[in-house]
């Protein structure tokens, strides 16, 4: 699994995973900090953004990324993290300060852990 890399501002993925890169601030920073590894020959192995409205509000964000000698997906990935910078860094978050952040900090988790299954078949 060293191949792969998670970068994250949720406290609960490093708890689990704790080789994971942790970023303070917002999913924008968390999607800025990825795509730094863009440059360094990284590519998405989860997608930038949650699948659905919703969950953009969601103050956690976790990104699986994947070690790779293969560019031809580097553009591709570039346009997907500048979207998602653009989407998250205007946006107001759900507050943490109660049970909520819990919450959100597990469905964070939960979406992560599907990309997680992949990693494993590898």
């Amino acid at each position: 699994m060293s191949q792969f890399l998670i970068v994250t501002n949720n406290p609960l993925t490093v708890g689990k995973y704790p080789d994971s890169l942790m970023v303070k601030g917002t999913p924008a920073d968390v999607i800025k900090e990825a795509g730094k590894f863009l440059v360094e020959g990284f590519v998405l192995w989860s997608s930038p953004l949650p699948p659905n409205g919703r969950l953009m509000e969601n103050p956690f964000r976790s990104l699986v990324l994947r070690k790779s000698s293969d560019k031809s997906f580097g553009g591709r990935d570039f346009l997907l993290i500048q979207n998602a910078w653009d989407r998250f860094s205007g946006m107001v978050f759900l507050p943490v300060d109660d049970s909520r952040g819990e919450d959100l900090a597990f469905m964070d988790m939960e979406l992560l852990e599907t990309a997680m299954r992949d990693v494993r078949d590898q």
